[in-house]
């Protein structure tokens, strides 16, 4: 029986390879706003963790369509 450890492992590597394997999908087009958090945004994203949240939410909702 997997404990919450290996389950978190599981989870992290499939948004690793999920990541990996979306990686040049789709390209953003500059919008001057964050795509997180709609605060005004040289490239895509104001930071490197709105980048980041944004992408683990794209991953999730694209799991949650699959189960």
């Amino acid at each position: 029986m997997a404990d919450d450890v290996d389950l978190a492992s599981q989870h992290e590597e499939a948004f690793r390879q999920h990541q990996i394997a979306h990686y040049r999908e789709e390209k953003l087009s500059l919008t001057g706003r964050c795509y997180n958090c709609e605060d005004p945004a040289e490239g895509n994203f104001c930071c490197k963790e709105c980048g980041e949240d944004w992408e683990k939410r794209k991953y999730f909702d694209s799991q949650q369509r699959i189960e």
